[in-house]
């Protein structure tokens, strides 16, 4: 039994000599968002994502409006010309909306109107407005920041603005309005 011992000592002495070589280094992740130190004596509100919607965020208690930015409603549906089939069309910003802020935001307060906070928030990816039009899953807002975004996701036929996409009324108007402006 001594002798059993003694040889799972020199075993386990010379494991790590035999134990395969490391793992390839796990590449760096993106550090969580936070507010800078001097967010030029505004606002800012930083941490986890407690719920969110396709254009909004909650934090830390606070429910955040993406300043020029709009979502479909969940109550719109949207239909694809090619399979026939109605679906809802705030699905698609939802979903990639939670990628978006599974690290956590860092939203800059920018106004407050009607008891509602409005920022420009970001994750670890970048503007999460910006991120969202550009896909086509959401849409600029009259005279916001967004509207080159729109226009190349509008172009690009990305998202909803899909050449197959029926989209609700109002967001058909956006989607002629939008091409109008770029053929000039």
């Amino acid at each position: 039994m001594y002798a059993i011992a003694l040889l799972l000592v020199a075993l386990f002495a010379a494991a790590p000599a035999l134990a395969a070589p490391p793992a390839a280094p796990v590449p760096a992740q993106p550090a969580p968002p936070r507010c800078p130190e001097d967010a030029d004596g505004g606002a800012c509100v930083w941490g986890k994502v407690e719920g969110f919607d396709g254009d909004s965020v909650q934090v830390r208690g606070l429910r955040v409006a993406l300043a020029g930015v709009t979502a479909p409603a969940r109550k719109d549906l949207c239909a694809s010309r090619a399979t026939k089939e109605e679906f809802d069309c705030a699905r698609p910003a939802r979903r990639r909306m939670a990628e978006l802020v599974a690290k956590g935001v860092a939203c800059e307060i920018v106004d407050v109107a009607s008891a509602q906070l409005w920022g420009r928030c970001r994750g670890p990816d970048g503007d999460l407005g910006r991120l969202l039009i550009s896909a086509g899953l959401a849409r600029a807002t009259k005279d916001g920041p967004y509207e080159d975004a729109q226009k190349q996701a509008v172009l690009g036929k990305k998202g909803l603005w899909a050449a197959d996409m029926v989209l609700p009324r109002d967001w058909e108007a956006a989607r002629r309005k939008t091409e109008d402006k770029a053929e000039d």
